[in-house]
């Protein structure tokens, strides 16, 4: 009987002993299953988070760029802006100082000679400032256009330069300063219009 409960005890620790290891065997499946789909997972979470991260990287790099290049282009704008206001005021003051000349009344009379206006109907505008020095000359020099009708007058509108306007008021031309250096942009050397007005 002995015997018996010996071979009954070795049977059960043999059947205990091989349902640990079954058991044993099963938690390791589950555990590396387990393992494996949380690597997976862990996988799938970085790709996304790397993804998520070069296009967001992509899209500030998109709008850096769109800012840098709006930004360069207010730069420019604004160098071309105070370029053509330089050029303006230099083209201004030149023509200014031209009209400061004894040239000034050949002009005028030049211009009249042109048959720009009917003389009849047409005044001389000249500003208030330089009425004064001008009119002896101008009245000497067009003498035989002021019998026909022409008019030498003094005017605020008008700074340095002149204005041959119509009596009624319909029409002038206008060879003011800022008129006159507007006229002479076209004619500035190629490179330097193309770099300031293109």
């Amino acid at each position: 009987m002995a015997q018996q409960i010996q071979d009954l005890v070795q049977s059960i620790q043999k059947e205990g002993i091989e349902k640990a290891n079954k058991k044993a065997e099963q938690i390791i499946t589950d555990a590396k299953l387990k393992a494996d789909d949380i690597v997976k997972s862990a996988k799938k979470e970085a790709e996304k988070v790397l993804s998520d991260a070069d296009k967001e990287i992509a899209l500030r790099d998109q709008s850096a760029k769109a800012s840098l290049s709006q930004a360069a282009r207010d730069v420019q704008l604004s160098l071309k802006k105070a370029l053509t206001a330089e050029i303006n005021a230099l083209l201004e003051e030149k023509v200014a100082k031209a009209f400061k000349t004894k040239d000034f009344v050949k002009l005028i009379k030049e211009v009249i000679s042109l048959g720009f206006c009917d003389v009849q109907n047409t005044e001389v505008q000249i500003s208030e400032k330089d009425f004064e020095d001008l009119a002896a000359v101008l009245t000497k020099e067009l003498g035989d256009k002021i019998k026909q009708g022409l008019e030498i007058k003094p005017v605020k509108t008008v700074n340095v330069g002149f204005k041959l306007a119509d009596k009624d008021g319909s029409g002038y031309f206008d060879f003011s300063t800022e008129a006159t250096a507007k006229l002479m942009i076209p004619f500035l050397s190629p490179a330097i219009a193309k770099i300031v007005f293109n």
